[in-house]
């Protein structure tokens, strides 16, 4: 299974028009709040291609989120973040045949060919140990074109003490005059895509400007149960790096309404709060935010049409992924545990479909 790889369903149970009126909508309302600055939005998941949604939401155009930007009437930019680190130890990230350095590339060049956009490109995490192979791959891209800063590790990261300071984000390159709406993305996890952000957002501050952050994550959905399959897909879809799914405590205590994120997103928030705090005026719309979950724009659950559909597909979206580990014991000896945890998360997917007396022989 690959990252392109869709299925043909015969039925649907996720309508893509309702989803593009009401996610752009929300979207769009999300940017309006900003208007004496900009909004960095950090783009979770695959946004060029999103094939997982199309497969556990069948009816989901896995373009759709490049329609939604290009039907959009502001411009907008794009930062491509990227980890120094990586740059150095050359992180395989789509198979043991593409090496981190041509991966990037290559996606950097995909979304100027497809959305039209030349990205700017951050390097992040930048250290004494890295900071030759980020200065290199600095180089390329300039020589290409590429408008390229750099931004640093922080000793002290996360406290904010050590963030909000001339010696933290304050040390950092910065990309001015940008949009009105920046999309942040990465290639993989621990990209710097917030930090990216909220650098910016530091900088912007300096500059007299109100901006602020949100991110734009299909999955989980946080208006479904934690127990719902299309958020156990998630889990079965991230069991190699340990992403869980969670009731969101802060959301919780905030509304008394049951929301759910993950793991390192609930964890993280107190932290990223304080950061927020520092960095931002008590009438930015930044700092009314009460959890992870009012950080996220997420109108996916809004489209679903058919619960028993999407639950179905969900359920053999994990017992791929399943089989998919397993498939993968020879070359990664860790895949025998992914494989025995999508065991588990199949048991629970089922009692959701059990309780609710739905098909799991349906065919779709």
């Amino acid at each position: 299974m690959t990252s392109t790889d869709t299925l043909k369903y015969t039925l649907q149970g996720f309508d893509n028009e309702i989803y593009k009126q009401k996610q752009s909508a929300a979207l769009q309302d999300r940017i309006s709040k900003f208007s004496k600055g900009r909004l960095y939005l950090e783009i979770g998941g695959k946004f060029l291609f999103d094939a997982h949604a199309s497969r556990v939401l069948p009816g989901f155009d896995p373009k759709i989120k490049i329609e939604i930007f290009k039907g959009f009437n502001v411009p907008f930019d794009i930062i491509y973040c990227v980890n120094a680190q990586d740059i150095k130890e050359n992180r395989y990230i789509k198979s043991d045949t593409t090496p981190y350095a041509d991966f990037i590339d290559s996606m950097i060049t995909e979304y100027e060919s497809i959305i039209k956009v030349k990205p700017y490109i951050s390097i992040n995490l930048i250290n004494p140990e890295n900071k030759e192979a980020a200065s290199a791959y600095r180089t390329k891209k300039e020589s290409e074109g590429y408008k390229v800063i750099n931004r640093y590790f922080i000793n002290g990261y996360p406290d904010a003490n050590s963030v909000v300071t001339e010696n933290g984000y304050g040390a950092d390159e910065y990309l001015q005059h940008l949009n009105k709406l920046v999309l942040v993305v990465g290639p993989a996890s621990n990209s710097g895509k917030m930090s990216t952000c909220l650098g910016q957002i530091y900088h912007d501050k300096l500059n007299g400007e109100d901006s602020g952050y949100a991110k734009y994550e299909t999955f989980p959905i946080w208006n479904l149960p934690v127990n719902h399959p299309i958020n156990i897909a998630y889990e079965a879809a991230t069991v190699d790096i340990g992403d869980f799914n969670m009731v969101d405590k802060h959301h919780l205590y905030a509304y008394n309404i049951s929301a759910v994120n993950y793991n390192r997103d609930v964890a993280a928030f107190i932290i990223v709060r304080e950061i927020i705090s520092r960095i931002v005026d008590k009438n930015n719309f930044l700092a009314t935010y009460k959890s992870p979950t009012d950080m996220g724009v997420n109108m996916a659950k809004e489209a679903i049409t058919n619960d028993e559909i999407v639950s179905i597909a969900s359920y053999q979206e994990i017992v791929r992924r399943r089989d998919w580990y397993y498939a993968l014991k020879g070359l990664k000896p860790q895949a025998q545990q992914w494989g025995d945890r999508c065991e588990i998360l199949l048991e629970r997917a089922k009692k959701y479909i059990d309780t609710y007396q739905y098909d799991i022989n349906l065919k779709i």
